[in-house]
């Protein structure tokens, strides 16, 4: 009796789990539908990794290799503008937004330049030697999105104090 019971048990339980699966639906979404949720997700205005240099690699990921790479280029800028003598009619506090691209190679390319016109006139030379500062900058890594390679936007402020 004991063995009939058991086996009524097992065979209902068979049945039940044959049945059951069933009624569990499964969601088939095309491969285009699902590239298309992948996108959603990325946050395309933020990298993973940013742009590097060699002199940079011993900083940790993150906050700190922004803050390295940004350092390293607003130093080499300053560098190159101090090998030039500036000679203007009258005092110049202001600030130039020199915005750059890093592209997928770690090569650099000057976007655009954010010069007042009084600052042109006073240092007429001055887009010439921003261009030589950008060709002094050491080779880069790219960031990174995702491990791929991607090309970044970044606006440095050069802040001109001539007295």
């Amino acid at each position: 009796m004991r063995g009939l019971l058991y086996r009524g048990l097992v065979m209902i339980t068979a049945i039940a789990v044959m049945t059951s699966c069933d009624r569990i639906e499964t969601k088939k979404i095309s491969s285009s539908e699902y590239l298309s949720e992948s996108w959603k997700a990325i946050d395309l205005h933020k990298v993973d990794g940013y742009p590097t240099f060699d002199t940079c690699s011993s900083q940790a990921e993150g906050e700190a290799l922004r803050v390295c790479f940004e350092q390293t280029v607003t130093s080499t800028f300053y560098e190159s503008f101090g090998k030039h003598t500036i000679v203007v009619n009258r005092e110049l506090n202001d600030t130039i937004v020199v915005n750059f691209v890093v592209n997928e190679k770690g090569k650099y390319c000057i976007d655009t330049l954010a010069i007042t016109p009084e600052i042109r006139t006073e240092i007429p030379k001055l887009e010439q030697w921003i261009h030589e500062a950008a060709k002094r900058l050491p080779q880069a890594k790219a960031a990174t999105k995702q491990g791929v390679p991607v090309k970044t936007k970044f606006k440095i402020p050069v802040v001109l104090k001539v007295e």
